[in-house]
């Protein structure tokens, strides 16, 4: 695969975050449950002009940031070199989702400031208010449990498989089979949470408040059944083409466009339902939790038992702040965006770190980086110089166009680990009882000199 066709196949896989969470964000500013940009207002003060203002300033917000952000997002990939592809999807792409939530953040604050000034409050203000009649009755809108068992024994095939054959299939099956099962045990896992979370609630209607619990639990449901459905079909066929790189990229670009694009169904299902059923609802007694939330964003009730609750609207599901749990899910989710940002910036700087090798009292030294062989010359059974690198497939490292770095299986070699060029030959190939080594140094010149010199030490 070229390199312009790699970073583009990147791009496309992606980009696509940039608009659709301009999208997600701009669909906040329309009215659901009386509440636009997590500002719960009034009939009255839905139509403000002032507001109505902040909305427009909002989205042009978002839109512009989506295309400055694809500009950026353009210049990097393709003129960065392999460290801009890391620095994009470890640094760049948290920073363009967080940006956009920046901007609710602030039209938010404006809205609420706006809100107190003009006294648009209801005796509801504050406080976490339950429909008991809603409650009482069952809204609806449950899956069958059994319909999220068949992906998880689909997704579990090629481990089982591999169990039976042994060898390196065994590793290779796992490696495939169980990342998948897991999200498809999650899901079956995470769908009778959806049934432990507060009814929505948005005025005294009690039917009202019923069909919008009901409408969100049914297409939350929906959502977690076609993503497992999708993901088992996709770990199979993932499997199955394991030894066809342009088939394997491929049906990753087809299934990560497919499962956006069936979630966002589901999501804006909701987002249209929630907003034709409360359009127009003109009852001064409709519920405001605005004061229980930060910025729009979090929730923050400490006397909430509830760590997992539903967001206001759309379908799906936040962190209750006010509770240990929930600061600690917060700060762990800070603390992994910020170390993946230190490590693709890491990465990126080992991308310059030269590959060196020399030998010493008896022992072959390579590093590169965080690759580091030592190879006693005695335990040396065999020593090639490859000026091609035969056909190799990445379980775990780096597989960039300029740089193949980690474990890799490798056509006609056993336990093998690499750290070369693909694109500057030739390569060092050493094999061992139980181990195989490919590797070069910095350039062709180097790697045949430090050749001929292993080939004196072992002779």
């Amino acid at each position: 695969m070229g390199d312009f066709t790699f970073r583009l196949i990147f791009f496309v896989l992606l980009w696509p975050v940039l608009p659709l969470i301009s999208l997600l964000m701009a669909n906040e500013a329309k009215v659901k449950k009386n509440i636009i940009l997590g500002v719960t207002l009034p009939y009255t003060g839905q139509h403000d002009g002032r507001v109505q203002e902040i909305v427009r300033r909002f989205k042009r917000a978002q839109w512009l940031w989506c295309g400055a952000g694809s500009a950026i997002f353009a210049a990097v990939m393709f003129l960065g070199g392999d460290e801009g592809v890391l620095i994009l999807a470890l640094v760049l792409l948290p920073a363009a989702v967080l940006l956009p939530y920046v901007f609710f953040a602030r039209a938010n604050k404006k809205l609420r400031a706006l809100k107190s000034a003009e006294g648009w409050r209801t005796p509801y203000a504050g406080s976490v208010v339950v429909d008991m009649k809603a409650a009482a009755g069952d809204p609806g809108g449950r899956l069958k449990r059994a319909l999220f068992i068949p992906p998880v024994a689909v997704s579990l095939v090629p481990a089982v498989y591999g169990l039976i054959a042994g060898g390196a299939e065994r590793t290779d099956a796992l490696l495939f089979s169980l990342p998948m099962a897991l999200v498809c045990l999650l899901c079956w896992a995470l769908y009778p949470l959806i049934f432990r979370q507060r009814a929505d609630v948005v005025d005294t209607d009690s039917d009202l408040n019923a069909a919008l619990t009901r409408v969100r639990r049914y297409n939350w449901g929906k959502m977690l059944l076609g993503t497992e459905y999708l993901t088992a079909a996709f770990g199979v066929a993932f499997w199955l083409l394991r030894n066809d790189g342009l088939w394997m990229t491929l049906l990753t670009i087809a299934y990560m466009f497919a499962l956006i694009a069936f979630c966002l169904s589901t999501e804006f299902a909701v987002r249209r339902a929630q907003e034709r059923l409360t359009a127009a609802r003109r009852s001064d007694e409709y519920v405001d939790e605005d004061d229980l939330w930060l910025w729009g964003l979090f929730y923050n009730n400490p006397n909430d038992r509830h760590i997992f609750i539903n967001d206001r609207t759309g379908s799906g599901m936040g962190v209750n702040v006010g509770r240990p749990a929930g600061k600690l899910i917060i700060i762990g989710t800070a603390v992994l965006l910020i170390g993946l940002a230190v490590f693709g910036l890491t990465m990126a700087a080992g991308f310059d770190t030269p590959r060196e090798g020399y030998i010493e009292d008896g022992t072959l030294y390579f590093q590169h980086f965080s690759e580091k062989y030592e190879i006693a010359l005695d335990d040396i059974e065999s020593v090639e110089l490859l000026d091609e690198l035969p056909e190799a497939r990445r379980i775990a490292g780096t597989g960039m166009s300029t740089l193949l770095e980690g474990r890799f299986t490798v056509e006609g070699y056993e336990n093998v680990r690499i750290s070369l060029n693909p694109q500057e030959p030739p390569f060092i190939a050493i094999t061992t009882t139980d181990t195989a080594r490919i590797f070069s140094l910095e350039t062709p010149e180097e790697t045949a000199a430090f050749y001929e010199e292993i080939l004196e030490a072992v002779a």
